[in-house]
């Protein structure tokens, strides 16, 4: 599906990053799993008081305990906004084992406050770490296992294979995901928010392509290889410049450019939902014809 060097990321991406020089961020809202970060309070005596009375096990059982609760939360969190991206997907792989992880490091921190911080024996610690990795196992329960593969029957249809279909969009999703990442740089809010409603609507493109996954066969694999690249390069181009463009004519184009980008998402979002043909050849021929006239090509 890679096709990085596209004419429209070419012309818009290049031509910012000229201007720039001649003129010298989710996604989701998930909450920290907080009783992990009240468990880390537990751990600093021991640590102060091994630093204090030069008790190097209660020193390295508080400071393995803190580093192993802060790295679980952390774990623990991104799972979970790895299982509810996962739930929210018709297509799509299982995620990494991130909450498991996390759970095997609460496990560690108990039998590290345990066996060395308060010098329990070693039983005594492993039977701590099981019982604290079994309490968040149920508190937080574990990761997805299974990929969401295609139906058999729109994959028969479409003539393709699950593989392809995650690969492709993977791809399109990591540019999404570029995209807001660039966006989180500029300083206008203005931009930021057209920026954010263009990620929505490619989201939403790429859902209705999980629904019908034929979708890949015909245009809108290269509306989405066109049209992401193409806004993730002038992106980044106009925000490593934009101290130097803010007041240049190029500024004004950048958000004319992004401008024809948001409704043309939107036009391929509307049409996909019902299951009509868009002449793409047309609709980016109109946006590289705007391009030309605003200067940024």
């Amino acid at each position: 599906m890679s096709e990085p060097n596209s004419e429209f990321a070419r012309r818009i991406g290049s031509r910012v990053t000229e201007a720039g020089s001649g003129a010298s961020a989710a996604m989701w809202s998930v909450s920290h799993p907080i009783a992990l970060h009240v468990a880390t309070f537990f751990a600093v005596g021991p640590l102060v008081t091994g630093l204090m009375f030069g008790q190097v096990g209660k020193s390295l059982g508080g400071l393995g305990a803190i580093v192993a609760l802060q790295a679980a939360a952390w774990l623990i969190r991104r799972g979970r906004i790895a299982e509810r991206e996962y739930a929210e997907r018709t297509i799509t792989r299982a995620p990494p084992p991130r909450k498991l992880t996390g759970i095997a490091l609460v496990g560690l921190a108990a039998f590290s406050l345990s066996a060395l911080g308060d010098g329990q024996p070693v039983i005594l610690g492993l039977v701590a770490a099981g019982l604290m990795g079994f309490a968040a196992w149920l508190a937080y329960g574990i990761d997805p296992r299974a990929d969401k593969g295609l139906d058999q029957k729109l994959a028969d249809r479409a003539g393709l294979k699950t593989e392809a279909v995650l690969a492709a969009l993977e791809e399109a999703r990591a540019k999404v995901r570029a995209i807001e990442t660039q966006a989180r740089g500029l300083h206008s809010r203005e931009l930021k928010e057209r920026l954010a409603r263009i990620t929505r609507s490619a989201e939403a493109v790429l859902a209705q392509i999980e629904k019908d996954p034929g979708d890949l066969r015909r245009r809108a694999r290269r509306f989405l290889v066109t049209y992401l690249d193409g806004t993730r390069d002038v992106v980044s181009g106009y925000r490593a410049q934009q101290q130097d463009l803010a007041d240049t004519p190029l500024a004004d184009n950048f958000r004319h450019v992004l401008e024809t980008v948001e409704r043309v998402f939107e036009e391929q979002r509307e049409i996909l939902k019902r299951n009509e043909s868009l002449d793409l050849e047309v609709q980016i021929e109109v946006l590289k014809t705007q391009l030309e006239r605003e200067g940024v090509h």
